[in-house]
């Protein structure tokens, strides 16, 4: 059974993969695939994850506040991206997520997931990792 760790790890890779395909080639429904993706992640590590490093991990409660201040700043650019059918201002809206998520990423592995793991253990990220990929189905 994959940890938790491990497995927004991954789905931080597959975004990354996401919006390297939209530069080459920008399209509507590949910004609504991102977006879908970044979402189910998001509500996922909110459902799971989050409640565990808040009260669990050390800097637990503001690593959670911020990294759920940051989910709030990318839902907003997703519903503006979903508005929007222009794509020369979808792009613009894109470019500006991918910056927003981009950051969020680096800051969640840089420190929450090192402290996460340290505080948690292998038995426990697994139990998490079980029901981080059941919150996302």
């Amino acid at each position: 059974m994959p940890n938790v760790i491990d497995l927004i790890e991954t789905d931080h890779r597959e975004v990354e993969g996401l919006f390297a395909q939209f530069k080459e080639q920008p399209a509507k429904d590949l910004a609504l695939k991102v977006c879908e993706e970044l979402d189910h992640h998001a509500s996922a590590e909110e459902k799971v994850f989050y409640p565990v490093v808040r009260e669990e991990v050390p800097d637990g409660k503001s690593l959670a506040g911020e990294g759920e201040e940051e989910h709030g700043e990318v839902r907003q650019l997703i519903g503006r991206i979903k508005q929007t059918d222009d794509l020369d201002h979808v792009t613009e809206l894109v470019t500006e997520l991918e910056q927003k998520v981009q950051h969020h990423v680096h800051e969640e592995e840089s420190e929450m997931l090192p402290k996460s793991r340290e505080a948690l253990g292998p038995d426990r990220l697994e139990e998490l990792g079980a029901e981080f990929q059941a919150a996302k189905a």
